[in-house]
């Protein structure tokens, strides 16, 4: 999922990156709601944070591994059989 060009980016590219401005913007309406007793600051500033938490974690999973796990945990269960009686739901006039 990471490509060579994510894994070497610099401090600086990192903290300029759309993460950075989100975290950076999380904090400061954190902060100001907190100093002016503004609640729905605190409330959108945690909000921001632990979306941006969420985001991290989801775009650290390895998701090609997981997709195999799922498919070979779908292949592995067993199939229903189907019956060999016939159908009795219709009646016969």
């Amino acid at each position: 999922m990471n490509t060579p060009s994510q894994t070497k980016r610099t401090l600086l590219a990192r903290i300029i990156s759309l993460e950075g401005a989100m975290a950076a913007f999380g904090l400061y309406s954190l902060v100001t709601g907190f100093t002016q007793g503004q609640e729905l600051q605190v409330f959108w500033g945690v909000m921001i944070l632990v979306g941006l938490s969420v985001l991290m974690v989801v775009r650290r999973r390895n998701w090609q591994k997981h997709w195999e796990e799922m498919e070979s945990a779908w292949n592995e269960r067993p199939r229903p059989t189907s019956p060999d009686h016939p159908d009795t739901s219709q009646r016969e006039k």
